[in-house]
């Protein structure tokens, strides 16, 4: 782990790095995130303006700036691309617990690419930022993020009826949480 300013790091796992999004990646996460399949079990709706994009980069990193939510970019180190984001929203500090959030694009899926950001993410979670709790929220169709939480030892805990507005429409979430005990990253 190489510190950056405040609790807010830069990850390093062998083949990737997790750092601050910044405008500049804006172009690339575009594509992803205008990207249908990419966005199906996303809480937003496709993208169609570049300036979406940009609008979250900076919602994003003023929640970081905040101390309430944390958004790495995925970069990989051979070629200096991004692969997709990840990170935790809703830190509660008082209780010692985050929710996880991800997406990749497209070509990267099914490549081993966000089984190694999540177990970076999920080490940093426990051991710099202190938490005893991660959970993820996910939509019971999507058995590829189902089967990620699963690999990287999260428990499903049960289904939260209607929980969430997205796309509007009222959806049906399955909420699986990793205890810091049970975890292989601490």
């Amino acid at each position: 782990m190489i510190p950056m300013t405040g609790l807010f790091g830069k990850i390093d796992t062998k083949s990737l790095l997790l750092r601050k999004i910044e405008p500049g990646d804006g172009p690339t996460l575009f594509a992803y995130w205008s990207d249908k399949e990419v966005t199906r079990y996303m809480n937003i709706s496709s993208f169609d303006r570049l300036e979406q994009v940009q609008e979250m980069i900076s919602l994003l990193n003023n929640l970081a700036d905040q101390e309430q939510a944390f958004r790495w970019a995925i970069i990989c180190k051979r070629n200096n691309q991004v692969l997709g984001t990840c990170g935790f929203n809703n830190w509660d500090q008082e209780n010692h617990r985050a929710e996880i959030g991800y997406d990749l694009g497209r070509q990267y899926w099914g490549k081993g690419v966000m089984t190694e950001a999540l177990t970076g993410l999920l080490t940093y979670g426990f051991q710099t930022m202190g938490l005893n709790r991660i959970q993820a929220l996910v939509e019971p169709a999507n058995q590829a993020s189902r089967s990620l939480l699963i690999k990287t030892g999260f428990q499903e805990e049960g289904l939260l009826r209607q929980y969430e507005r997205v796309k509007e429409q009222f959806i049906d979430l399955k909420i699986y949480a990793l205890l810091k005990n049970e975890s292989n990253c601490v």
